[in-house]
C-alpha cells in the first residue's frame, strides 16, 4: 500500500443519529464542513472519529431527555469536491 494522494477540496461531514424508543423514532443531524487538502483515508478515519463522537452526544442528549432508548443508530455520510483553487487559502 502505498501513500495516497493529497487532493485539494471541499468537504461536508453529515452525521444523523436515529433514537428508537418503542414504535417512536426521533432523528438528529449535525454538518461538518471544511475546505483544505484531504485524501480517502484520512476523510474516513475522521468520519469513525466524528460518529463516535456524535453517538456519545446523542446518548447524552437521552439522558438530558430522561429517554432510554431502546437503540441508537448513527450513519455518516461524506461528500467531497476537489478543488484548484480556494479562495482565501493556500
Amino acid at each position: 500500500m502505498g501513500n495516497e494522494k493529497m487532493k485539494s477540496g471541499v468537504v461536508v461531514i453529515t452525521l444523523t443519529a436515529t433514537v428508537y424508543k418503542g414504535r417512536i423514532r426521533e432523528t438528529y443531524s449535525s454538518r461538518i464542513g471544511f475546505c483544505g487538502q484531504f485524501n480517502t483515508k484520512i476523510l474516513s478515519e475522521l468520519g469513525k472519529h466524528f460518529k463516535e463522537i456524535y453517538y456519545k452526544q446523542t446518548e447524552q442528549e437521552c439522558v438530558k431527555k430522561s429517554l432510554i432508548p431502546d437503540k441508537i443508530v448513527c450513519r455518516v455520510s461524506i461528500k467531497s469536491t476537489e478543488c484548484e483553487m480556494i479562495l482565501n487559502g493556500k
